[in-house]
Formats: C-alpha cells, sequence, structure tokens
C-alpha cells in the first residue's frame, strides 16, 4: 500500500471518481468542508478574543456563513475546472487527489483573503 492508496472519501465510491459529476462533488465537498472548519475555528477564535464586545455575538455565525459561501460560489466553478482538465486529459482522479485539490482550494481563498486584509490596513 502507497501512499496513493490513502482512502480520504466524504461521498460515494471509489466508482464515483470515475464520473464527472462525481469528481465535482468529491473535490466540492472537501473545499465545503475544509472551509468551514477553517470559518470555525477563526470565528471561535475571534469570539474569544473579543471577550464581552456586544458585536461579538455575531462573529462566530458571520464567519460561518461566510465560511459556506465562499465554496459555495467560488469552488463550484474552480472545482469543475479541475474536473474539465482531468477529464480533458484522461487522467484518472484518486480520492486523495480529491481531498489535496478541495483543501488546496480552501487555502488559496484563505490566502487570497489574508493579503486582501492587510492592503486595507
Amino acid at each position: 500500500m502507497g501512499w496513493t492508496d490513502i482512502d480520504v472519501r466524504l461521498t460515494g465510491d471509489e466508482q464515483d471518481l470515475e464520473t464527472t459529476f462525481g469528481m465535482w462533488r468529491e473535490i466540492f465537498v472537501w473545499c465545503l468542508v475544509s472551509s468551514l472548519v477553517i470559518h470555525f475555528v477563526s470565528g471561535l477564535l475571534a469570539w474569544y478574543s473579543l471577550g464581552g464586545h456586544p458585536i461579538a455575538v455575531y462573529a462566530l455565525p458571520s464567519f460561518i456563513i461566510a465560511g459556506f459561501f465562499t465554496p459555495l460560489f467560488a469552488g463550484t466553478i474552480t472545482s469543475a475546472v479541475i474536473v474539465f482538465v482531468y477529464k480533458t486529459a484522461q487522467f484518472p482522479m484518486s480520492s486523495l487527489d480529491a481531498f489535496l485539490w478541495g483543501v488546496g482550494q480552501t487555502i488559496m481563498y484563505t490566502l487570497v483573503a489574508v493579503s486582501r486584509i492587510y492592503v486595507t490596513l
């Protein structure tokens, strides 16, 4: 068993990764889950850091909403582009590939968002 045999599926079975929709769904779900985890943790950190501030109660829900809508709009499109490249190249996708693409998208969205915040300061 090599590192490419690691099974990190969230949906369906390995046969689903042979279809266009199955590949797209697996990448999208990983993007969504990783985004929600990052935004939930950052929301908890903001809520804890703001302490008794009256607006602190809105920090966590707003972060979770942002963590849901970013992959819903941007993740849908980029996941479809990744699947298009895989299908055009006739390259098989493993569950590890889908995991890495989904989490990689979240990391890139987060880096872009953080770099845009620094510009405004």
